[in-house]
């Protein structure tokens, strides 16, 4: 992981953490994670093209987390404990 992945890394959890619904919150984070340990020995072309899928990605949460944010679920069980 490198330094320019960093503020990546923290831009997608921040916005992963806004996904009103538990679920999708949930998946979100996971997949973040498991994203940047995949690709956390990503050197040169491939980290390139790593940190593009990155930004596309992020993109597509922010507008996912606006979605939801239009059309709000009701609250899981999972999260009134």
């Amino acid at each position: 992981m490198t330094s320019a992945s960093l503020p990546l890394l923290r831009s997608l959890l921040r916005e992963g953490r806004k996904v009103n619904d538990y679920n999708f919150r949930a998946y979100a984070v996971r997949r973040i994670k498991a994203g940047f340990r995949m690709k956390e020995s990503a050197q040169g072309e491939e980290l390139t093209a790593a940190m593009k899928e990155g930004e596309e990605q992020l993109q597509v949460l922010r507008r996912q987390q606006i979605i939801g944010n239009l059309y709000p679920s009701e609250t899981s069980v999972m999260e009134k404990l």
